[in-house]
């Protein structure tokens, strides 16, 4: 009679583990010291976001990873509304700003599916005017962010579905930064 409950909860964990391995990944050093994204606040936000993207590619080419999606999208909107709660940021700050944060999310969905499907210029540009907002990236750091988002949405799209549910995800590492002839 309660299966639903069972179900939820335990999707509900599966997509606070995918969300838990997007923020371990976004924290990489490499992205913020070979590869040029800024170590604040805002970056570690929009590396979270680029992260995010492709695991939401993945998951929503079969209907129960789109289920999932749309759970792992909540976990990682509670996860930032908890941040901001220890940062002391009062309820009525956190309603803006989580507000602001899911319409920046969507457009920068948007913006890297547009890069992934238009070529590696425009994905450039999405990236660059996103992730690398506040920053003076080189050439070869945005090339190489270009790659990793190639790389990761590779091979997200090879892991087993049934990994997905249960939580389990594999992130390639970032790649190397080599300046451009």
């Amino acid at each position: 009679m309660f299966g639903w409950l069972k179900k939820k909860s335990k999707n509900q964990s599966v997509a606070a583990d995918l969300y838990r391995s997007i923020v371990t990944q976004s924290r990489q050093p490499d992205f913020f010291a070979r590869l040029g994204v800024a170590d604040t606040i805002e970056g570690r936000f929009d590396l979270i976001l680029v992260n995010a993207f492709v695991v939401f590619r993945r998951l929503k080419q079969d209907q129960a990873g789109r289920d999932l999606a749309q759970q792992v999208f909540d976990a990682m909107f509670a996860g930032l509304d908890q941040n901001m709660r220890e940062m002391g940021i009062g309820d009525v700050g956190i309603l803006k700003r989580v507000r602001k944060m899911s319409e920046s999310y969507h457009g920068r969905i948007v913006a890297y599916e547009e890069g992934l499907r238009d070529g590696d210029d425009a994905l450039a540009a999405a990236l660059n005017r996103n992730l690398y907002a506040d920053t003076e990236v080189k050439p070869e750091q945005l090339a190489a962010m270009v790659r990793y988002v190639h790389l990761a949405d590779a091979a997200l799209a090879t892991q087993k579905s049934e990994d997905l549910m249960k939580g389990i995800i594999a992130f390639p590492d970032a790649p190397e930064c080599t300046p451009e002839n």
